[in-house]
């Protein structure tokens, strides 16, 4: 079952900070649109906005000048799920839904017109704050306006629970059909003495606060 989770989670829910996603998006006459993307960042913290850039010729560009809002959807790392993703990559022509040729489930969103999707365990609902056209490419950078999780997924505290969520990178293109498991934890000291590692501990403290405050 699908939660939403509150603002103050939202950062400790997209995780790790760059990920392998699926956007969706609506055009202007409501046909839904599915597009893989191998790189989608988190960039800021609170709010909480999410990036990744597209081509502009792409129907999530022209999808995103009709209805400025997306949903960015986080599969799992196992092979059923990455078929999945690789299908939803392949050219097909506009109003074709790539959910359905994939197999895949749309599910509504709360704050956008765009559909999640079940078969990934977290979803970003998303409104776009700006674009900017560079290098042949298009960036966008949304702001989350809703953040929703399979239960099981997260504790009690909207950390997510890594081996269930099995966050995913794609190696990039010249690995063609190559990804990586991005689900396995290490908590690592610094080994060093200096003032620098409590001026930097506080700042952190300071920080944490500071969004915990926000997000009351």
């Amino acid at each position: 079952m699908k939660q939403y989770q509150p603002e103050l989670y939202w950062d400790r829910l997209f995780a790790p900070s760059s990920c392998l996603a699926v956007i969706t998006t609506v055009d202007a006459s409501g046909r839904v649109n599915a597009a893989s993307y191998g790189t989608c960042t988190r960039v800021n913290h609170n709010p909480v906005y999410i990036a990744f850039t597209c081509r502009p010729e792409r129907d999530t560009a022209r999808n995103l000048e009709e209805v400025g809002e997306f949903v960015v959807n986080l599969p799992r790392f196992d092979r059923e799920s990455l078929e999945k993703v690789r299908v939803i990559g392949l050219p097909f022509a506009r109003g074709v839904s790539e959910l359905e040729k994939a197999k895949l489930t749309e599910l509504a969103s709360e704050t956008v017109r765009p559909p999640r999707i079940v078969e990934c365990p977290r979803h970003f609902e998303c409104k776009v704050e700006w674009t900017k056209d560079w290098m042949g490419r298009r960036m966008v950078v949304g702001k989350v306006t809703a953040a929703s999780v399979d239960q099981d997924c997260v504790d009690e505290n909207g950390f997510v629970i890594w081996d269930r969520v099995k966050s995913a990178h794609f190696c990039g293109a010249p690995y063609h059909n190559m990804f990586v498991a991005a689900y396995e934890t290490m908590s690592v000291g610094v080994p060093y003495d200096g003032p620098e590692v409590e001026a930097f501990e506080e700042s952190e403290r300071r920080l944490w606060a500071n969004l915990e405050d926000a997000g009351r």
